[in-house]
């Protein structure tokens, strides 16, 4: 017997959520309650000593008595009785309540007009402390009220409206009933639904909002209340851009029937416009069935029913995916984001970059993040060491086919297997495989070319080791199959490698199919051709050159090197170019130049398989991993941060030939204006123009001052203060709990001390943000500090002596030697690249106040201090090159023009700039001797 359905048994309808409600969550009910009941006894206790205290005392009749004359002698020697006592105990009672009373005052001002720390009531800390919770504790019951009802009435429209649809889904023959009227009718428009996310909006709101980029107030945690600035921090990437966001909000109706104000805190569930740069923020879409014609009533039921409605001919856009989780795929890429991470730095070393964009700023955090330099170093290291120890030894290279590094050791894989290791390595497995452990003494000898520069990691394994695989050692194409997309980002991580890592050099990688930006990440060690088969004729030449020799024998020899190849595809090739790939690649040994292809290619010898969520395995070699990936989108960052700058200008200035920005760089703002007087009397110092510091009286374990250190100066970079939450992300990029948040910060609280009125220097704001007092002055606000006063100076003297003295606080590039994996946050502070250009223009700025002076002296010392943070900044060089040849004439120019080629040859520009080479062939010509009078 089939069951039958009673009303009462149907399943209620899924439907969604509108209104205020859909900000709501069931598993807070509990919490909501107690709240509530803490509010109304806040109340209660407010209303009692407020209003009750006094009212009790007038009607006990203990009013104040107020002197009426001046005391006589009598009353002043008398006895003291009960009557005095009591009097005197009356006043107590009165000015403690007068004083409570103004602290609740001030404590409701504060929080309502949303004006921050409130005004300390002298002599009142344990009344003041006491008001502010009860304040607050009424205050959120209102809060909680105001929000319930808008909710209440929500609802109610909400089930009036849908109440019928659910019954007639639920009683047989009423849903027949529903869908007969009594005469046709035309929808005049389909029902169209916003959403944002999975939240679904208000018809009116979102008539407004759809299209546009749009932000939720997130609900407080504890003390914490998001704010603006937070909201502009983590998706703008900047917190000064909260006003940004107000100019798009202001004067906006929000779901509670309020407006955003400056004035006022912002509440949980406002809907806040971003701009359209902001990342990890929904668009509102709208999604509209199509308008559906009621059937014409009918006198008997009909055998036939008219057509279903289309469905809408277009689809919502999907939510874009946020730039933080694509960078995350670089966390554990520790080889791969070093050779990266390097590039950027040495391009900043070589030049000037414009600021990056939001995209780029995150792909840099997680470049600093996952990069892990030291192990890419120690891999270098020891291949250069093995081939000088085999060079010694007259015996030829081992002939490995694959690696691994970690913490502990690196492991070498070979075919054929050689038992005779070269001390200090070992050899185990019968010889396939040589092992070197990470504190063995080896070091790189001079001249060493890379023994195996087709070394390319493809990923990490579940033990943290980073996994490597030889291309040449393939002998022959190689493929990656399985998820195209992914496919292709492991294409071009290995393609972003190869042209980037420190342990090859002196080769070239072609690239077909791969993201253009590679261009700028790769330089000199990069091309790009539009089909596989434009490189061929020269890898086919190549490959005739190397016949009969042995490769790995000679790359022992100095200047026998052949300029190794390689080709990286993102895409299959046809199959006449995928075929002569094959024999191209394929000969009787290990030839200087490998292949890989993302697809399945014949004559492919090894295949590496990869799946949607990024693991990647070679079955032939016994690897898996969670592959290295690079998308195209991280590839445009990180062109984006390899983006060159604008060019300075020539001028003249003072009878000498000097040259000037075509700008100025504009001066960061400055919490305070501070001299170097603060700085030195400071109780807390901290100090970024350099290795970092941070000088305060207070003791600190020599284990935990590394961690204290970087969170203090996290903290002097945000004057503004930083939320626990937000501080223990920066710190801690790859996560932490909120015991070793609050433990460290407690540390840095005894370490850093109390300042005179026993506050401590790190301390909470009403907001609950973490904040440096007063007294705790940062030497990178002294310096600008400085240089704002230089801009304003009155005569060149002035202004020389304030840059002078901004010039003698710098001790070295800002936060210069930071351990591995830390100061990420860095990236997005912009302190290194707002130092780097303020400091260089201040430096060049005095050199030529110094040369207009007749002061070559002070020129170089300038200089030198400016080259201290950009050491291979040519305008500056080009300044020492002038202040010399006035000090010491052409031999001068000369012996710093060498010093000159060796800083930016080690830091690998190749040639010097036109203008730079044009000085040197004005000032030191061939034959030329010392200025006269010089």
């Amino acid at each position: 017997m089939s069951a039958q359905v009673r009303p009462t048994d149907a399943p209620e309808p899924s439907l969604p959520e509108r209104g205020p409600q859909r900000f709501q969550q069931a598993a807070g009910d509990i919490e909501a309650t107690r709240s509530r009941w803490n509010g109304i006894g806040a109340a209660l206790v407010l209303l009692l000593l407020v209003v009750g205290v006094p009212v009790a005392l007038l009607a006990l009749d203990a009013a104040p008595a107020f002197p009426t004359g001046m005391p006589t002698r009598e009353q002043l020697t008398g006895s003291v009785g009960i009557d005095q006592i009591i009097t005197v105990l009356v006043w107590i009672v009165w000015l403690a309540w007068l004083q409570f009373t103004i602290c609740v005052l001030v404590e409701l001002r504060s929080a309502v007009r949303g004006i921050g720390m409130p005004a300390r009531v002298p002599l009142a800390g344990p009344s003041q402390r006491a008001a502010r919770t009860l304040v607050a504790a009424v205050l959120l019951l209102v809060t909680a009220a105001g929000q319930a009802n808008a909710a209440t009435v929500a609802t109610i429209e909400h089930v009036s409206s849908t109440n019928v649809a659910a019954v007639a889904a639920a009683v047989p023959g009423a849903q027949a009933q529903a869908e007969t009227p009594a005469a046709p009718v035309q929808q005049a428009e389909g029902e169209k639904t916003y959403h944002l996310g999975d939240i679904v909006l208000d018809e009116d709101e979102g008539k407004e909002l759809v299209g546009k980029r749009v932000a939720v107030v997130n609900p407080p945690e504890g003390r914490y209340h998001d704010n603006l600035w937070d909201i502009a921090e983590r998706h703008l990437g900047e917190g000064r851009r909260y006003h940004d966001i107000y100019e798009l909000n202001k004067g906006r109706d929000q779901p509670d029937g309020q407006e955003l104000t400056l004035a006022r805190l912002i509440q949980p569930g406002w809907l806040l416009v971003m701009p359209e740069d902001a990342t990890d923020v929904d668009r509102v879409t709208v999604t509209e069935e199509a308008p559906v014609e009621a059937p014409a009533p009918a006198p008997a039921p009909v055998e036939e029913q008219a057509p279903p409605a289309e469905a809408p001919a277009e689809a919502a856009p999907a939510a874009e995916t946020g730039s933080a989780t694509d960078a995350q795929s670089l966390v554990g890429s520790g080889l791969l984001a070093a050779g990266l991470l390097a590039a950027v730095v040495a391009l900043r070393r070589r030049r000037r970059t414009p600021q990056p964009g939001p995209d780029a700023v995150e792909m840099e955090v997680a470049l600093r993040v996952g990069a892990d330099p030291a192990r890419a170093r120690r891999l270098d290291t020891s291949l250069r060491h093995l081939a000088g120890l085999r060079a010694a030894a007259g015996l030829d290279l081992p002939a490995v086919y694959a690696a691994s590094i970690d913490d502990a050791a690196l492991t070498l894989f070979l075919t054929p297997a050689d038992v005779r290791a070269s001390a200090p390595w070992t050899a185990s497995d019968d010889g396939r495989q040589w092992h070197l452990a990470a504190d063995a003494p080896v070091s790189a000898p001079r001249g060493v070319a890379a023994p195996y520069p087709g070394l390319v990691s493809l990923g990490r394994s579940p033990e943290e080791a980073d996994v490597l695989v030889d291309l040449e050692a393939a002998q022959g194409p190689i493929s990656i199959v399985g998820d195209e997309t992914v496919a292709r980002e492991v294409a071009t991580a290995i393609a972003a490698e190869l042209v980037t890592n420190v342990w090859s050099d002196g080769l070239r990688v072609t690239g077909v199919d791969l993201p253009e930006a590679l261009a700028e990440v790769g330089g000199e060690r990069y091309r790009s051709v539009a089909d596989a088969a434009d490189a061929l004729p020269e890898l086919v030449a190549r490959q005739a050159d190397v016949l009969g020799t042995s490769v790995l024998a000679g790359r022992l020899r100095p200047g026998a090197g052949i300029t190794p190849e390689y080709l990286v595809a993102g895409t299959v090739p046809s199959t006449a170019t995928a075929e002569r790939i094959a024999e191209v690649s394929t000969g009787a040994g290990r030839a200087p130049w490998g292949a890989v292809v993302v697809g399945d290619v014949p004559g492919a010898r090894w295949r590496i398989e990869v799946d949607a969520d990024g693991a990647a395995s070679i079955g032939l070699l016994r690897l898996s991993v969670t592959a290295n990936r690079l998308s195209e989108r991280r590839i445009g960052a990180l062109g984006e941060l390899l983006a060159p700058a604008e060019e300075a200008v020539a001028e003249e200035v003072g009878g000498v030939d000097v040259e000037g920005h075509l700008e100025r760089p504009e001066l960061p703002p400055t919490k305070r204006a501070v001299g170097s007087a603060d700085l030195w009397a400071a109780p807390v110092r901290v100090l970024v123009l350099g290795t970092p510091q941070v000088e305060a009286d207070g003791p600190i374990d020599d284990d935990r001052r590394e961690l204290c250190t970087e969170l203090v100066v996290h903290l002097a970079l945000h004057p503004e203060g930083v939320h626990p939450t937000v501080l223990g992300a920066a710190v801690w990029p790859r996560g932490v709990t909120t015991a070793v948040v609050n433990a460290t910060v407690a540390r840095a609280r005894d370490w850093l001390g109390k300042d005179a009125h026993g506050a401590p220097h790190l301390r909470h704001t009403m907001e609950g943000n973490l904040v440096l007092g007063a007294r705790a002055v940062l030497d990178w606000d002294v310096v600008t500090s400085l240089l704002a006063a230089s801009r304003t100076a009155t005569t060149r003297a002035a202004e020389a002596e304030l840059l002078r003295e901004a010039l003698g606080l710098v001790r070295g590039q800002p936060l210069e030697d930071v351990p591995t994996g830390r100061y990420s946050w860095l990236a997005r502070a912009r302190l290194e690249r707002d130092a780097r250009t303020t400091l260089v223009d201040a430096a060049h700025r005095l050199a030529v106040l110094s040369l207009d002076g007749d002061d070559p002296s002070g020129a170089r010392a300038a200089v030198e201090t400016g080259l201290d943070v950009a050491p291979t900044d040519e305008l500056l060089w080009r300044d020492l090159l002038r202040a010399v040849w006035l000090e010491s004439g052409p031999e001068g120019v000369r012996a710093a023009a060498d010093e000159m080629q060796r800083e930016l040859r080690d830091a690998g520009v190749r040639e010097i700039s036109a203008p730079t080479a044009a000085l040197l062939e004005e000032l030191a010509p061939a034959g030329a001797e010392r200025p006269t009078g010089s």
